[in-house]
């Protein structure tokens, strides 16, 4: 960046850092929060953020499988030259985007930014001599704070340092879902209630099983006293309230009986709901539930077409997002070059469908035998490089002898 460039970036941070659109009152409660991540209080009274939000087990399974899945994946670097794609070595920044990170934790770091903060951010280490970019360094988005001036470029300010403000040609900002293509939408805040909801479920599960929902009592015959009726609660809670309790034998003397009036969990339909939250989770991240390991309307006919469903859905937006950002910055891919995320892997089916898709390629001509040797990871085998010309397809009409059949191989004849 030029010294022109570095005072009209710190002229414009001077400014007030304006959002693209105004606020609600919900919006105005996440913003006072969103150093920390944090979102404020439901209407169950359950306080949702980050931390929050990966204590439920579906959101943490979710978050963990499109997290690993993108990051396991593996990526090409294609150039497209007059329409031929050639296959291009990694850049230094994608072989090692850091010091102490290697490419998978980076693509997971950025998944788990998007996932939980609505953006991913990374700074570009360059070399002092070339100013070519060497690294991506990760930048936790708590310490961002995305701004537009008034000509819409983007400011970010690091930490609060609004007098050494950065542009994109020191960060690399991967915006999610956007109002307003700046600032990604936080999914956690967006989906608070219903985030919320699943938690107050979990945690009144868990107080169930404290006995703080059973509604019980020890009925005597006679009188007593406040202090009286205080030691003989105290007691029985004692010796006989909690998972470690459960099962004790209760003994009761002076006519005392316990009588109980608890409300069963199906009849309030606590499973029920629980199960309703796996549903609303893979509901929010776009993916099947079988991922989240509910498996109960999940059979052998559909379950290989919801797997193909859980990549198009859920994961190859995700790829397509972060190819899009890092290939549209013309500081870390020479032009016509771009990063390709490939999920031929994951929409493959069966062995026998794809044998079956290999030898209908191969013996219609468009695809050549060394192809799904090198999808199947076999080893390469020499003079696999042909495509078949079936002989029931050959050309017609009067052009057809410009365009006459290849001899066939001489064969031997053995002796």
């Amino acid at each position: 960046m030029g010294l022109v460039d570095r005072i009209a970036a710190k002229q414009a941070a001077s400014a007030e850092i304006r959002r693209a659109d105004p606020v609600t009152m919900e919006e105005f409660g996440y913003l006072l929060g969103q150093g920390r991540g944090l979102v404020g209080k439901t209407r169950t009274g359950v306080s949702m953020g980050p931390q929050r939000a990966m204590g439920i087990s579906a959101w943490y399974s979710g978050v963990r499988y499109l997290s690993e899945t993108v990051a396991g994946l593996p990526v090409d670097v294609i150039r497209d030259r007059n329409g031929m794609r050639e296959h291009r070595a990694m850049p230094p920044w994608m072989r090692r985007p850091d010091d102490e990170l290697v490419w998978f934790g980076w693509v997971e770091f950025q998944m788990m930014s998007l996932l939980h903060r609505g953006g991913g951010f990374s700074f570009k280490k360059r070399d002092p001599v070339s100013a070519q970019v060497t690294g991506l360094r990760v930048i936790h988005p708590d310490r961002m704070q995305v701004g537009q001036t008034s000509e819409g470029r983007k400011l970010f300010v690091v930490d609060g340092d609004r007098e050494r403000p950065f542009t994109s040609y020191e960060i690399l900002h991967i915006p999610g879902l956007s109002y307003d293509g700046v600032v990604g939408l936080n999914p956690i805040a967006v989906q608070a209630e219903t985030l919320g909801l699943i938690a107050a479920a979990d945690e009144f599960a868990g107080r169930s099983y404290d006995s703080s929902t059973v509604r019980s009592f020890l009925s005597v015959p006679q009188t007593i006293t406040e202090t009286e009726a205080n030691e003989l609660a105290e007691v029985w809670e004692s010796q006989h309230r909690g998972l470690v309790n459960a099962g004790k034998v209760a003994v009761m003397g002076g006519g005392a009986e316990y009588r109980h009036i608890d409300l069963d969990p199906s009849q309030v339909q606590l499973l029920e709901s629980r199960k309703f939250g796996v549903s609303e989770v893979a509901r929010i991240l776009r993916i099947p539930p079988h991922k989240l390991y509910d498996l109960e309307r999940a059979t052998f006919s559909n379950i290989e077409q919801q797997s193909i469903e859980a990549v198009i859905d859920g994961i190859r937006p995700w790829c397509t997002r972060i190819e899009a950002w890092v290939n549209a910055d013309p500081d870390l891919l020479p032009p016509r070059n771009g990063i390709e995320f490939n999920l031929e892997g994951l929409l493959r089916g069966d062995q026998k469908s794809r044998f079956e898709a290999y030898s209908a390629g191969v013996q219609g001509g468009y695809l050549m035998p060394s192809e799904p040797r090198r999808k199947e990871n076999l080893p390469y085998v020499e003079g696999s490089d042909f495509l078949l010309r079936p002989l029931a397809m050959t050309p017609y009409g009067p052009d057809a002898a410009a365009h006459p059949m290849p001899d066939p191989a001489p064969q031997e004849v053995p002796a």
